[in-house]
This record gives structure tokens, C-alpha cells and sequence, in this order.
């Protein structure tokens, strides 16, 4: 989420002066009870306490015409973003707050923020949606002036060239093996697990074995522990590749684009937009995700990937199994990259942010 914000204040920093403050803690927090999970909170609200006392110096010194923010949907996070927007809300003309989860309504029906929320709705001038999807989630809460939708953006250290999309088609006529990759946090609703299930039934089916990578952070030692276990458990656990979590973009984006497909299968409740499917796409590689959150709003059936039903390792199986024709993984391989270039270019999202930037400064 930090690199994404970055980037759309680098795609406007030649129309938009942008001074940032970073709050990101840099870790995921653990998913279950313990020294590692109180030790994340300690110091992550150490961190916003000096984060509070940044703010209102920056705002002490200069006259800023736009307060933005990332707004979140747990009630922790509501309550800190409340405490900001009582810092900046007075010492600037509007306020703009950027939503990335599918989850985001919460905050309005939940009994220990809603009234807290509707008070947000109130004080927030303009209200940022990756999706049509998410901005429609929130219409019952936020006015539809209120509400604009811009698409997620990458940073430009993983954007692939159209030189390297084609010769990565040209490539995979002569290949045999599928090489398959999933990219998110190692978070159990994200279907990890269905990933490796659907490739063990791949596997099994063919006589030229897949490969499937993984790629992010886990949120606890013993969730990995636990995937580790079951993956011995399968016929082509040499095939399964464990690497947890990847900073380096230029490793990424080799990553996507030696893959021939990323498989997604995301149920994950604050799901929103995944960004690691549009970087996919930038690299000409197909997808393979669930009918959940704004996903289907881009990923199209049969066109530049498939969509399948939740939990559903099986229909993913049978999505690879369609992909090992070559001829119907080019042709989605030319449409993935089609849809980031219409959807996702900096150009087209440029734009869009100037846009709603434009309307908060008039």
C-alpha cells in the first residue's frame, strides 16, 4: 500500500506539489495471539504518536490546500485516521481519502465506529474507489458526488515493455512445462492452499509437470509451518516453491514475466483490487482468480484469464489444463496486456488522479 501511494504521487508531481509522511509499520501484522502480535501493535502506535506530532508541525509551517489519506476499515485503524483528520481537517481547504478495501462499509455499521464514521463522511470532501464495484459498496454511506473511482497503478520499476510481452509469447510456443505463480500475502483466504491443491491435480493429470511459485510474507511461523507440512504431503511438492516475501521489483518483475499465468483465488474479506493480477497483466501473463471483490470487473472469462468459484481447486485445474494450449494462452496473454494498457497505464490513471485533485483544489 505504500508503494502504491507513492506512485500515484509520483504520477502527479509535475502538476501537484506532494509532501508525504510514510506511516507504514513495514511488516504484516501476525495473525494469531502472542509476543509477535503485542510487539506489532506496542510499537506501531509508537509510531503514529510521532507520525500525530509530524502532521501538526508540516501544518504549523505551510498552507496546504488538500489533507489526503489512506482510509481504513478496521476500527483501529478508523480511530487513527479520526485522531489525523482532527490535526488536519481545520489547517486545510479540503480532504481527500483514498479507499483500497472491499471491506471499507464496515466502519459505518460497525456500533463502535459508525457514528464516528458518518461523522468522516461528513469532514472528507472526496472519497477515492479503485473500482466501481467499491464505490457502489459505499453508496448508502457516502454521496455519490463525493465518490470517484481511479484504478490501481504500478511503480515503474516492475512495468514490462510490449518488446518483452512479445518475446515472452514467442517463448512459450516452444515451451512445455506451465509455469505458474501466486504473488500476495501468504494469508490462508487468499487460497494459497487451493493454488497448491489445483497444481497437485495438474500433476497428476499430465505427463509434463507445472511449477508453481510462491511469493509473500507470512503473517506467523506457524502458518508456514503449516502449509510446509501439507505441501510433503502431495506428489509434486519439489515442484512447489516456497520463497516468502519479495522486496525487490526487479525480481517481481522477472517473476511475471517468466510466469504463464498468476493464480489468484482470492476470499479474502477486505479484498479489493489486487494489485499483483494488474502486474501480471503488464507482463502479458494470464489470470486465474475468483468471482470476489472488483475482480471480475477486469479479469473477463475467457479472455485474459478465467474466473472461477471460491474454494474451487478443482476448477482451477481445469483452467491450467486449458492454458496448456498454446495457442489459447497467446491469445490471452495479448488480452491481459490489452487490459492493463486500456485500464492500468499511467497515462489513463494520471488522469484520473489529476481529476479528482483538479476538483478538490477549485
Amino acid at each position: 500500500m505504500t508503494l502504491l501511494t507513492d506512485t500515484y504521487a509520483g504520477l502527479i508531481g509535475d502538476h501537484v506539489t506532494v509532501d508525504r509522511m510514510n506511516t507504514s509499520f513495514g511488516s504484516t501484522c501476525p495473525d494469531e495471539l502472542g509476543v509477535g502480535w503485542l510487539k506489532y501493535h506496542l510499537f506501531f502506535t509508537g509510531q503514529m504518536l510521532a507520525a500525530y506530532g509530524t502532521l501538526w508541525r508540516s501544518l504549523q509551517k505551510r498552507d496546504y490546500d488538500i489533507y489526503y489519506f489512506v482510509a481504513s476499515p478496521s476500527p483501529i485503524g478508523h480511530w487513527r485516521d479520526r485522531i489525523a483528520l482532527q490535526i488536519a481537517r481545520p489547517r486545510v481547504r479540503r480532504v481527500v481519502a483514498h479507499v483500497h478495501n472491499g471491506n471499507f462499509p464496515e466502519v459505518f455499521e460497525q456500533s463502535g465506529t459508525s457514528q464516528s464514521a458518518r461523522a468522516m463522511a461528513d469532514a472528507v470532501d472526496d472519497f477515492i474507489f479503485s473500482s466501481r464495484m467499491l464505490s457502489q459498496q459505499a453508496g448508502a454511506f457516502i454521496p455519490e458526488p463525493k465518490r470517484n473511482v481511479v484504478h490501481n497503478v504500478l511503480d515503474e520499476a516492475v512495468r514490462c515493455t510490449q518488446q518483452e510481452v512479445n518475446e515472452k509469447i514467442e517463448r512459450r510456443a516452444c515451451a512445455d512445462r506451465l509455469r505458474v505463480l501466486y504473488l500476495s500475502n501468504m494469508i490462508e483466504t487468499k487460497g494459497y492452499g487451493d493454488v497448491a491443491e489445483a497444481v497437485e491435480r495438474y500433476n497428476r493429470a499430465n505427463d509434463v509437470s507445472a511449477r508453481v511459485d510462491f511469493i509473500g510474507e507470512w503473517p506467523s511461523a506457524q502458518s508456514r509451518r503449516r502449509f510446509q507440512q501439507k505441501r510433503k504431503q502431495y506428489r509434486s511438492a519439489d515442484k512447489m516453491h516456497v520463497h516468502g516475501r519479495m522486496t525487490d521489483r526487479e525480481r517481481i518483475r522477472q517473476a511475471m514475466i517468466k510466469s504463464d499465468v498468476i493464480v489468484l483465488p482470492t476470499y479474502y474479506p477486505n479484498e479489493a483490487q489486487p494489485v499483483s493480477i494488474i502486474e501480471a497483466f503488464n507482463a502479458g501473463t494470464p489470470a486465474i482468480a475468483t468471482l470476489h471483490a472488483s475482480i471480475p470487473e477486469y479479469v473477463r472469462d475467457d479472455e485474459n484469464g478465467y474466473l472461477v468459484e471460491k474454494q474451487a481447486p478443482s476448477q482451477i485445474a481445469r483452467a491450467l489444463e486449458a492454458l496448456t494450449d498454446r495457442s489459447n494462452w497467446a491469445d490471452k496473454a495479448r488480452a491481459a496486456r490489452r487490459t492493463y494498457q486500456e485500464l492500468f497505464s499511467p497515462e489513463a490513471v494520471k488522469e484520473q488522479m489529476l481529476r479528482v485533485f483538479n476538483s478538490a483544489r477549485s
